[in-house]
């Protein structure tokens, strides 16, 4: 089904855990390189961010995916599994393919080594990439809901994969990459498709969403601290739920719905622009940390903005959003 008007409050929401990806992923690389010091200051922010920001684009995407899409039997499963092998799949080995190209031509520059092609593509993903990876498996595993019921039993299995994924850390078969994210993230995307289903909107409100905020805010003070599956899930559905309420009937900026157009191509090119320009400014003897960051955040994102344009007049935007290479009945055209 066709979305007739976009919903401006999920692209903030993705477009505001976007950012948070962005930034986590540029510190941690400046921390990891030595511009900038391991301190407090930095444990807190990437600790915290970490809680929510990656569940934050599952509860957008099962939302979506609920309210837009009809999955209850066999033959709408596959034309949905096909048309997102198509969509995800193509920005996914494109730009993983990408970074581990550069990585280990320049191995000798980055800050973490890569695996062979073959681990990075199927077994163990890079970030971001993973996000997609795994998300596909989840459109895999899980239908639509039509039925209170029905909400009801896919919420339990969800609920119970998580428990399952906190407490049984050390079984064998939670070893496996894909098996222990999508354990571990499948509670986001089901949560997206109850808050679609009508079950949890009528709590919304803003001033709740305020006060939820401030409380996440002042408890992972002192959480930051401690490494725990459970305290880390908890604090994240309290700052997820904070954003949802926060933005959910929030009105529409047009400068805010420009940067929105290009926030898949900033997810996914944002450490491609990043990491060279670090190395280069290194190379060029810049190491003042002023100046590492400003420039960095800056070509993070405008870096993938001006890609994407040059994208767009050459006719390889389908690269980022292959959704446009599937016609309406759902096969992909015969040319590109």
């Amino acid at each position: 089904m066709a979305i007739k008007k976009r919903e401006v409050w999920i692209d903030y929401i993705k477009t505001f855990a976007c950012i948070l990806v962005v930034l986590g992923h540029f510190f941690q690389s400046m921390v990891k390189s030595s511009v900038l010091p391991d301190n407090r200051l930095y444990q807190w922010f990437n600790t915290i961010i970490y809680y929510f920001h990656v569940p934050l684009f599952f509860i957008c995407s099962g939302y979506l995916y609920q309210k837009y899409s009809c999955v209850d039997g066999f033959s709408s499963w596959r034309h949905n599994i096909l048309k997102k092998a198509i969509v995800l799949g193509i920005p996914y080995f494109v730009f993983s393919f990408a970074t581990w190209f550069l990585k280990t031509i320049f191995s000798s520059e980055v800050n973490n080594q890569i695996g062979s092609l073959g681990y990075v593509l199927f077994i163990h993903p890079t970030a971001p990439y993973w996000f997609l990876y795994i998300l596909f498996l989840m459109f895999v595993v899980i239908p639509t809901v039509k039925t209170k019921k029905g909400m009801g039993i896919i919420l339990g299995v969800a609920i119970l994969g998580k428990l399952l994924q906190i407490v049984g850390e050390k079984c064998s078969i939670l070893q496996i990459y894909a098996v222990s994210n999508l354990l571990s993230n499948l509670i986001w995307f089901v949560l997206g498709l109850a808050i679609a289903f009508g079950t949890l909107q009528k709590y919304f409100s803003k001033i709740l969403g305020v006060i939820l905020g401030a409380m996440f805010l002042v408890a992972s003070l002192w959480t930051y601290k401690i490494d725990n599956a459970g305290l880390s899930f908890a604090m994240g559905l309290l700052a997820c739920i904070a954003v949802f309420m926060m933005i959910s009937d929030c009105k529409e900026y047009k400068c805010v719905s420009w940067f929105t157009k290009y926030t898949m191509s900033i997810f996914l090119m944002h450490t491609l622009f990043a990491a060279p320009c670090r190395v280069l400014l290194m190379k060029l003897g810049i190491a003042n940390m002023l100046m590492q960051i400003g420039v960095g955040i800056v070509i993070s994102f405008v870096g993938p903005i001006v890609a994407m344009v040059i994208f767009e007049k050459c006719n390889l935007d389908f690269l980022i959003y292959p959704g446009k290479l599937i016609k309406k009945d759902g096969k992909t055209k015969k040319t590109i």
